[in-house]
């Protein structure tokens, strides 16, 4: 009889081991959103001169440093952050969400290097310590799977730790990320009396250079969204314990924050279209631009070709990027539906921001934007999505164009991105299995429901 008690408990345990645990709910935080000028502290006026021109320092330097290098973006450019838990006994991170990019890496004790503060407001910067951990294993350099998760440096040893896996990354801006792989238990409130956990592998940094010296906007990691094996979402989707599907609900700079989903998503209503295969980032086939209901861009602008791979959606940018001929050709009809004539305000860097000077309802008097993808996929766009409310030096405000052109070079040529302009209050789900993007307009203030 004892036997069979022993039988049953081990069954038990092995059947609580193989369960799948709920889609996984994390809150997020825009970077910028506590700054003066922004518009959650611009008191309706607008964002100041000096906030725009941080947010679009802020895409340059991200395009700069994250598409020529496909998939890696640099800590200190993205726009939202969230808290994970890892180790036992449990310690919690504030890391960047990256859907560009794969790794979940921290700053790793020991670290001379890595900063200790931070200038956004409420967060106390902590490094990952292995030696606090009773549940951490660092992967060794010849494990099966170091040339898996090692992202660019497979098969390297590292001296210290001895013998462990070693990573490397480095981004478009000179700066890099380097350590070894490591593996613990990533902690997930399932409810507030429930709890999940899982094994996960991710980089303990050890050493940084360049940009994530900085004390600016700092936080403790990066945790990746991308496709890639090494990727969270991809791990657990591997470990059977969640789809590999997640989804975003970005509420952009005004609230300054949102939600992030691990997991099957069970929202009805979603419009889907396919992903451009063999993409690092997420690409989709954008075949044209309507204005008020007319198709307004020629559509050979975005054929898929070698050079020109799909649109990247990028939750890590703040505006939004749109290859010529079509860039004018959007902005021309825009101003013909306008209800005032457009300006060209200076930006203070020797260029200018189309702006309108309007003090009406933008949402019933300025065109409205539609998207069409392939598959027949329509993305309905408000005013908002593509103007925002700029300050301006005279003590007036003015709505001015949020979509930028995207010239580029010979050997660097234009592409489309859509940012967190396009993508704000949207329910977007990224869904790997069926490779497949969707979208639904969804209050963002709300859980985002899953499974």
């Amino acid at each position: 009889m004892e036997g069979n008690m022993e039988i049953i408990a081990l069954l038990v345990i092995l059947m609580t081991l193989t369960l799948t645990i709920e889609a996984q709910q994390f809150s997020l935080v825009h970077k910028y959103a506590h700054l003066e000028g922004s518009p959650a502290n611009s008191q309706g006026q607008g964002v100041s001169p000096e906030y725009s021109a941080l947010l679009k320092a802020h895409d340059r330097r991200r395009l700069d440093a994250f598409y020529p290098l496909g998939g890696s973006a640099d800590l200190s450019i993205g726009l939202y952050y969230t808290e994970i838990t890892l180790g036992t006994p449990p310690q919690n991170y504030h890391v960047q969400v990256d859907t560009g990019s794969d790794v979940l890496w921290l700053n790793c004790a020991p670290c001379p290097n890595c900063p200790l503060t931070t200038t956004i407001p409420g967060i106390t910067l902590r490094h990952y310590d292995p030696t606090l951990s009773s549940t951490d294993t660092a992967l060794g350099c010849t494990d099966a799977n170091c040339a898996v998760a090692s992202y660019g440096n497979p098969g390297q040893c590292t001296v210290s730790p001895p013998g462990a896996c070693a990573y490397f990354i480095g981004y478009g801006d000179g700066s890099t990320t380097e350590g070894y792989i490591i593996n613990d238990i990533i902690t997930f409130h399932d409810s507030a009396t429930t709890t999940a956990a899982a094994n996960i592998y991710f980089g303990c940094g050890t050493n940084q250079t360049g940009n994530l010296l900085e004390s600016t906007a700092a936080v403790d990691g990066l945790i990746g969204f991308g496709q890639a094996a090494i990727s969270v979402p991809t791990q657990l989707a591997d470990q059977g314990l969640v789809g590999h599907v997640f989804a975003h609900c970005l509420q952009g700079d005004t609230v300054g924050g949102g939600n992030i989903v691990i997991g099957n998503i069970t929202e009805p209503g979603i419009t889907y279209t396919p992903m451009v295969p063999g993409q690092t980032h997420y690409n989709v086939a954008l075949q044209n631009i309507g204005v008020n209901g007319v198709n307004v861009t020629d559509p050979t602008s975005f054929e898929i070709t070698a050079s020109n791979e799909g649109v990247i959606m990028d939750s890590g940018s703040t505006l939004a990027y749109l290859i010529e001929p079509a860039y004018d050709q959007f902005v021309a009809a825009i101003e013909s539906g306008a209800p005032v004539p457009s300006e060209r305000i200076s930006d203070g860097n020797g260029g200018y921001v189309l702006c309108w000077s309007y003090s009406g309802d933008i949402a019933t008097t300025f065109p409205s934007v539609q998207l069409f993808f392939d598959g027949g996929a329509v993305m309905n766009l408000a005013p908002t999505n593509y103007l925002y409310l700029q300050a301006l030096t005279s003590g007036a405000s003015a709505y001015c164009m949020g979509w930028q052109a995207s010239t580029g070079t010979v050997s660097a040529p234009g592409y489309t991105l859509f940012g967190d302009i396009v993508l704000k209050d949207q329910l977007v789900v990224y869904d790997n299995t069926n490779q497949i993007l969707g979208w639904k307009p969804f209050n963002c203030s709300q859980p985002i429901p899953g499974v």
